[in-house]
């Protein structure tokens, strides 16, 4: 019985609180505006990717870095890092017509119950440039 009830409370807190997801937003950069190694900006990024996990370290579900936007989930891996803030960031290089993101910040939260903390939610924020590389 409590092995029902605690499986109920997972399924609810991860499925009910949309918290386990990826999404990517690309908005037109200002005209002119470079990147810090002299590259054409075309549009500034911003990716956000979160997950539930047990005791903090336990991953139950995270957004899909792949497939930003969609509802997409990985379960039981840890896609919150800078390695897959990159990927996410990177995701859609060839539908933006862009080469390369550069000068990335990658920002990480978590929220949870120190000490009794069964149940934690983390995410990160990662915000770069899409960038033109310039030609030779």
């Amino acid at each position: 019985m409590k092995k029902n009830l605690f499986a109920v409370i997972i399924s609810v807190l991860i499925l009910g609180s949309g918290c386990a997801t990826s999404t990517l937003k690309w908005i037109p950069a200002q005209p002119g505006e470079k990147s810090s190694s002299g590259n054409k900006v075309v549009w500034d990024l911003e990716a956000v990717n979160n997950g539930i996990y047990l005791f903090y370290c336990i991953p139950i579900v995270c957004g899909h870095t792949w497939r930003p936007n969609r509802f997409d989930y990985q379960f039981f891996l840890h896609w919150i890092n800078e390695k897959h803030a990159l990927r996410l960031l990177n995701c859609r290089n060839k539908a933006l017509k862009v080469d390369d993101v550069e000068d990335v910040a990658v920002v990480y939260k978590s929220n949870g119950w120190p000490g009794l903390g069964i149940i934690w939610s983390r995410s990160f924020m990662a915000r770069g440039k899409a960038v033109k590389k310039s030609q030779k």
